[in-house]
């Protein structure tokens, strides 16, 4: 679901911002990147996909005539992979996707650190970076430093799974970075509301939003109101921030994940998630990183209690919601 809204907000913004940055010119510079693209983490992601690119290329030299593992050779493909940093053209057809793929990125981290962290995890396949790419990492993600630090000193120390980021985060005391900060550069092309991503909502973006009819307006908020009212009554309360819960800092005493107990975990897993143990650790993890109650209950609502997956009356949803209620409080 957030997924399927940072696809469609990068499409959008890079769509303009493309169109900006090629107004006057046929390929655009490395210094380009860094000093026209408003948010400098994105032009850093152009820039990381870019050095990856080239680094596979060169990975993939391979001749039965020459040694390319010599010492000397390998020390005059670093000088000419230097040379070539200092002299990036990339053409608009080809920058396009590079920078969807970057705004993408830098939305997740910033709205989802925790979840852009697990899909950096994943991209490694069990394995932990070498110092070559732990160097990378932090030459190119500027945001959230030290969660970024704290990650790679534990997966450094061979934890993995679970066991990775409860020993990265459980002891971090400094919570990520301002969101609404970090979002501020992006509102100059369009507007992004950060609650729209962790609802997983449709985003409606202003250049391409149609005006509706009052009437229209009226009767669809009538009609949310009269669906959202049972598992709004049931479970809303006072509204309480707590982005950094997921991640155990110390501005926040519980999580969802360290409340539940093993046998709440089989019991949410077979009856509330069809025995889907990777959908289930997805949603709590998401459900962590919501800022207030009202938006975990509106995601339950919208995406398990509406298109009939739950029963809000059920035993099951109640001890769910619960914890939620029991975060909160």
């Amino acid at each position: 679901m957030i997924q399927l809204a940072l696809e469609q907000y990068a499409t959008k913004y890079s769509d303009l911002l493309v169109k900006k940055l090629f107004a006057d010119k046929k390929s655009i510079s490395g210094n380009e990147i860094m000093d026209e693209i408003p948010v400098k983490q994105v032009g850093l992601f152009v820039l990381f996909n870019l050095y990856k690119t080239w680094k596979m290329e060169v990975a993939q030299l391979k001749s039965p005539y020459f040694d390319y593992k010599n010492p000397d050779v390998q020390l005059r493909l670093e000088e000419l992979m230097n040379a070539l940093s200092k002299h990036i053209s990339v053409s608009r057809e080809h920058f396009y996707p590079l920078l969807v793929k970057s705004v993408e990125s830098t939305l997740l981290l910033i709205l989802s650190p925790l979840k852009y962290y697990e899909d950096l995890v994943e991209s490694f396949n069990g394995l932990a970076p070498n110092l070559d790419e732990v160097k990378d990492l932090q030459r190119f993600i500027k945001i959230n430093n030290h969660m970024r630090d704290a990650l790679l000193n534990a997966w450094a120390s061979d934890y993995s799974g679970d066991e990775l980021f409860n020993k990265a985060f459980e002891g971090l005391s400094e919570p990520p970075e301002d969101v609404t900060e970090l979002i501020i550069p992006f509102n100059d092309l369009v507007t992004i509301d950060p609650e729209k991503f962790w609802l997983g909502d449709k985003i409606d973006l202003e250049e391409e939003s149609e005006v509706k009819n009052n009437n229209d307006l009226i009767e669809e908020d009538e009609n949310e109101e009269a669906d959202f009212e049972t598992i709004h009554t049931q479970f809303a309360g006072e509204k309480t921030t707590l982005l950094a819960d997921s991640l155990g800092f110390e501005a926040s005493e519980v999580s969802i994940k360290s409340m539940l107990t093993i046998n709440q975990k089989f019991m949410f897993v077979n009856d509330l998630f069809d025995g889907n143990k990777e959908d289930f650790n997805k949603v709590i993890d998401f459900l962590d990183s919501c800022e207030t109650k009202d938006v975990i209950i509106k995601f339950v609502h919208n995406n398990y209690i509406e298109r009939g997956n739950w029963k809000a009356e059920a035993p099951q949803v109640k001890e769910f919601m619960a914890l939620v209620n029991k975060k909160f409080s």
